[in-house]
């Protein structure tokens, strides 16, 4: 009881709903949402103006015209808009031609992160520290690309045969090249699933649902897993009811069986608190060969499942939101870019070297020495008749 907040922390729901039981902090950033909302943050874009200029410390007058403007008139623009829009009131102000691109093009990126975050350098900050610490798991050494983290997880050489001969023309570098890319961007695209829930999460009007900590993560209950099935909330406004988002990176993320258990989870949500549900992929033009949508409408018809610009006007209220969460991204990674300076050209002749030192150990090729180590190994590893997993066997030592 102590850890509860007063009923009235969040706004437009009735005083008996059961989201009033939640734990204190997501109340305390639901009420934040609320609060947030960008029409309430700069009510003219004139506002939005002055605090681009002030950010980015550039010393001009705000167009006495944007005072007539709703903030949304500029802060909804495409980026390419914003840019015209501020070379040609940079060089009405004198601003050098050389720099006149440059910070069109950084008051445009600006205007976008403030329109679509509260506090975009703190969340900036918090995002390159999570790429920062993937990218220390890209691949450095040979045994990186030999054996993934799981030890039944090893370098296909029939793989990497097909690849050096149908895409690099024989070229055994060229291969390794492929190989370690082709792991970073799987590395990256499992970066990618979770970082969307967290900074969409984080935009303005949305609150990001943490991962439940019960030892039952299924079934639904307001203090200790209050929205299974869900990974972000838009809490009620005036003019909008309280909406629950599973949020998925593409259309594919999902596997079909998925479908029908997100749906219920879906429709309880629904049912306990009210409001309504979206299942939403990012990356997708059409709903044709959705994989799960057909589940989670079978489970619960009442669920809008959306791809796309659509998905994103739903998650971020405004028609530039791809933009707007691509700004975040680019600052974020060019940050860790530097910070990291990972280079793929210096890995691969790193770990190149090492594959044709092995190669010269064994006195074999560079692919019989792949097959070599990944499939040689002590008959008690490799035959059900006689292996020990480890734990039996630490039981068998005490």
């Amino acid at each position: 009881m102590g850890s509860n907040v007063p009923n009235n922390r969040i706004l437009h729901l009735p005083s008996n709903n059961p989201i009033h039981g939640i734990s204190a902090s997501l109340q305390q950033a639901i009420s934040t949402a609320q609060g947030n909302d960008f029409s309430q943050a700069f009510r003219t874009s004139a506002e939005l103006c002055q605090r681009a200029f002030s950010d980015l410390r550039i010393n001009i007058a705000v167009p006495a015209s944007l005072n007539d403007q709703p903030a949304t008139e500029l802060g909804n623009k495409p980026s390419k808009e914003i840019i015209s829009y501020f070379e040609e009131l940079l060089t009405t102000n004198g601003i050098p031609a050389q720099a006149i691109a440059t910070q069109a093009a950084m008051l445009s990126h600006r205007i976008q992160l403030l329109r679509a975050f509260d506090a975009p350098d703190t969340l900036i900050a918090n995002t390159c520290n999570k790429v920062k610490e993937v990218v220390d798991g890209f691949p450095k050494t040979a045994d990186d690309i030999r054996c993934g983290s799981n030890p039944g997880d090893v370098l296909d050489p029939y793989i990497l045969a097909a690849a050096q001969i149908l895409m690099c023309s024989g070229d055994f570098e060229r291969t390794v090249s492929a190989t370690i890319s082709h792991k970073v961007l799987m590395i990256i695209e499992g970066l990618l699933g979770h970082l969307h829930e967290d900074v969409i999460g984080s935009m303005r009007g949305n609150v990001r649902i943490p991962e439940p900590r019960a030892e039952d993560q299924e079934t639904l209950n307001p203090m200790t897993n209050p929205f299974p099935g869900a990974d972000l909330l838009q809490p009620p406004t005036n003019n909008r009811e309280l909406r629950f988002f599973q949020v998925k990176s593409k259309t594919g993320s999902a596997k079909g069986g998925d479908g029908r258990r997100l749906g219920e989870q879906l429709h309880r949500l629904v049912t306990l608190y009210g409001g309504s549900a979206f299942y939403v992929a990012l990356i997708g033009n059409t709903l044709r060969g959705h994989r799960s949508m057909a589940g989670v409408q079978r489970a619960a018809p009442s669920v809008v499942v959306l791809v796309g610009e659509s998905a994103f006007q739903e998650l971020t209220g405004s028609i530039v939101g791809p933009q707007l969460l691509l700004r975040l991204y680019q600052s974020a990674f060019e940050v860790a870019a530097r910070d990291t300076g990972y280079s793929l050209e210096d890995m691969v002749a790193t770990i190149y070297h090492a594959f044709r030192q092995r190669a010269d150990d064994l006195g074999e090729g560079f692919l019989e020495a792949v097959l070599h180590d990944a499939i040689s190994g002590p008959a008690t590893q490799q035959d059900s008749r006689h292996y020990v997993p480890a734990r039996r066997q630490r039981r068998r030592n005490r």
